[in-house]
C-alpha cells in the first residue's frame, strides 16, 4: 500500500444517504461501549486504475476532523494527539458515519448535535498520515445517492491542499442543485471564499440536474460523478488547463452541459467570462497545490431548520437556484 497515489485513474465508490436523527435521540455513553477502539480511522477500500480494465484495491481509512471530536464531544484535547479514539459505534452515533461491511461504501447521516463533520481519507486505519492524491492528468469517480438530501443540506466531496501529516477542488450538491467549484489560497489568510464555480441552473440549463426523470441527471436515483483534471500538455507534470465534469446514470454517459460562452468546464477563460476571478484563474492558482498533492475530504452539513441555508437559497448572492417542493 502506497502512501502516495499516482495512478492513471482514482476510483471511489461512495453511497451517501441522509437520515434525520433528532438530537435528543443521540445519547451515546462512551463509557458503556465495550468494543475495542479504532486506531483513529475506519477501514475503507478505494480503487486505483491504470485503465478501466486494470484496477487494484487500495486499503485506506476514514477519520473525522479533530475539531468535531473536540468541540462537540470533548474526545480530543490536543490537536496533535487524541487521548480518546472514537469507537466504530461512536463514529456511527456521534458523527453519522457508517462504513459498509464490504468497506467500499459509506453512509453519512445528519446528526443535529454535531452537524457537518469533515471526513478525511487516510493511508489506513493503523496510520497517522493522510492519503495524498495527485490529480493532474488524472480523473476521479465516485457513486453517490442524494435522493434524501434536500433543502438546507450540502453533501460535499472535495480536495484540500495540506501536508500528509496534518486550494481545493470541490463537488457540492444536494438533490436540487450541484456546484463544481475551485477555492484557492495565496496565503493562510488570503483565500477565495466565493471561488470559480460551474452551476448548470443559473448558467442557463434548468433541466440538467434535479429531482425526477425530466432532468438529464435524476437525483432521485444513484449516479456516478467523474471529474478530470486536464493539463496543458497532457502530462502529469503539466500545468492545469481545465477541470471537466461527466456524469453517468443507468448506463448512460451524461456530459456537463454547454452554457453561454460555449463552456462546459472550468478554465481560466470560463472564470474570466463569468466574472469569477478566482485569484487570477485556476491554472496559476491551483497548479502548484495539485502538484504537491491533496487530501480527499467529505462531509454532509447544513441547517434543517433553515431550508434556505442550502439548496433553495444556496449562493443566491450571485446565482439563482431552482425551486424545490419537498416530497
Amino acid at each position: 500500500m502506497s502512501k502516495y497515489f499516482n495512478g492513471s485513474l482514482f476510483l471511489i465508490t461512495i453511497l451517501i444517504f441522509v437520515n434525520i436523527v433528532p438530537s435528543e435521540s443521540d445519547d451515546t455513553d462512551e463509557n458503556s461501549v465495550v468494543e475495542d477502539r479504532t486506531t483513529g480511522a475506519l477501514d475503507f477500500i478505494v480503487q486505483t486504475c491504470t485503465n478501466y480494465c486494470n484496477c487494484q484495491n487500495l486499503t485506506t481509512g476514514l477519520v473525522v476532523d479533530n475539531n468535531w471530536r473536540g468541540v462537540y464531544y470533548n474526545l480530543c484535547y490536543d490537536p496533535k494527539k487524541c487521548d480518546k479514539i472514537p469507537t466504530v459505534s461512536e463514529y456511527q452515533n456521534l458523527f453519522g458515519l457508517t462504513v459498509s461491511p464490504s468497506k467500499t461504501s459509506l453512509t453519512l447521516k445528519y446528526v443535529p448535535t454535531a452537524p457537518g463533520p469533515r471526513i478525511y481519507l487516510t493511508t489506513g486505519p493503523g496510520t497517522d498520515s493522510y492519503q495524498m492524491v495527485y490529480l493532474l492528468n488524472r480523473e476521479i469517480s465516485f457513486d453517490v445517492d442524494l435522493s434524501t438530501v434536500g433543502c438546507g443540506l450540502n453533501a460535499a466531496f472535495f480536495f484540500v491542499g495540506m501536508d500528509a501529516d496534518g486550494g481545493k477542488a470541490k463537488f457540492e450538491s444536494n438533490s436540487l442543485t450541484t456546484l463544481l467549484a475551485t477555492h484557492t489560497c495565496k496565503a493562510a489568510n488570503n483565500c477565495d471564499s466565493t471561488g470559480c464555480g460551474f452551476m448548470p441552473y443559473p448558467l442557463g440549463n434548468k433541466n440538467f440536474y434535479g429531482r425526477g426523470s425530466s432532468y438529464s441527471v435524476d437525483t432521485t436515483k444513484p449516479f456516478t460523478v467523474t471529474t478530470r483534471f486536464v493539463t496543458v500538455d497532457g502530462k502529469d507534470t503539466g500545468n492545469l488547463k481545465e477541470i471537466q465534469r461527466i456524469y453517468k446514470q443507468n448506463g448512460k454517459t451524461i456530459p456537463n452541459p454547454t452554457v453561454a460562452g460555449n463552456f462546459n468546464s472550468i478554465s481560466d477563460a470560463f472564470c474570466s467570462y463569468t466574472g469569477q476571478n478566482n485569484l487570477g484563474g485556476i491554472s496559476a492558482s491551483m497548479t502548484q497545490g495539485l502538484k504537491n498533492g491533496m487530501v480527499l475530504t467529505m462531509g454532509l452539513w447544513g441547517d434543517l431548520k433553515n431550508p434556505n441555508f442550502m439548496g433553495c437559497g444556496w449562493t443566491n448572492h450571485r446565482m439563482v437556484l431552482a425551486p424545490f417542493t419537498p416530497i
